[in-house]
């Protein structure tokens, strides 16, 4: 048994667990029967040659038995331990909750933006135009970002499609309703006929987004990178190749969309 998965295994010792998920794969796996959640632990170091479309195969298989399946690579918990353990532990409960109601809304600049969503989103911080902001006793405990309109011409009529970009919440708190607050303001302000987003499923179904009336219409395939096993840093599969550089993948993601087009006509 790897140290990485020794590790994971000890955030769960209070909870009911499984190390025999009913899942085919040649690595650990942590089955949470209470919460019907699967943990996949994927070593850096494996002699497996594994398909790319490997971890969203069984991300599928796995729906259709029930369960959500969470695949963790041993480089990104090493590299954002704190993140990814307050992450893990908030599929059980273990968090801080903060109702939505209690906290106020402000636009914020890219400054705060980067500076939250670098510390507290696990795929950090990326361009955006509208920047939001949910605030608890003068701190700012949730962010969302979405970017400008763009002109779609795939329907009969063209209009004007947002996108979702980022959503996280202070590590090891939950805000209820925190992201349904900052969309439906996103929406007072600025009357959007489309949104758009992703949910990333080597972490998610989406569950949030269905709850707030997305319909999920695709799935992205998989991607490719290059990890540094000395410092865990991940490249893109274009970058020049080292020799120690060892190549994953992630599970690809599923596309949502809020379409508001009827309430436009």
């Amino acid at each position: 048994m790897s140290t990485f998965f020794q590790h994971v295994i000890t955030l769960f010792r209070q909870e009911e667990f499984s190390t025999e998920p009913p899942l085919n794969t040649p690595f650990f796996g942590i089955l949470l029967p209470k919460h019907n959640i699967i943990i996949h632990c994927i070593p850096l170091l494996h002699k497996e040659n594994l398909n790319t479309q490997f971890c969203a195969q069984l991300s599928d298989e796995s729906q259709l038995k029930g369960f959500k399946m969470i695949h963790l690579w041993e480089d990104v918990f090493f590299k954002q331990r704190a993140l990814v353990e307050a992450r893990l532990l908030s599929l059980i409960g273990v968090r801080k909750r903060i109702h939505g109601r209690q906290t106020t809304i402000k636009r914020i600049d890219k400054i705060e933006a980067s500076a939250f969503l670098n510390q507290h989103h696990l795929q950090q911080y990326v361009s955006s135009y509208y920047k939001y902001a949910l605030v608890y006793k003068s701190e700012i405990v949730a962010v969302a970002t979405f970017s400008k309109s763009r002109v779609m011409k795939d329907g009969v009529v063209p209009y004007r499609s947002y996108e979702l970009i980022r959503f996280a919440s202070k590590t090891g708190i939950t805000v209820t309703g925190g992201l349904g607050k900052l969309l439906n303001y996103f929406i007072e302000q600025h009357q959007p006929a489309h949104i758009m987003t992703y949910a990333d499923r080597d972490w998610s179904m989406g569950e949030g987004y269905i709850k707030l009336g997305f319909t999920e219409v695709g799935k992205t395939p998989s991607q490719l990178f290059w990890v540094d096993p000395e410092s865990f840093e991940r490249l893109p599969a274009t970058s020049p190749f080292q020799q120690k550089y060892i190549q994953v993948f992630n599970a690809g993601n599923l596309k949502y969309v809020l379409d508001r087009r009827s309430q436009h006509s």
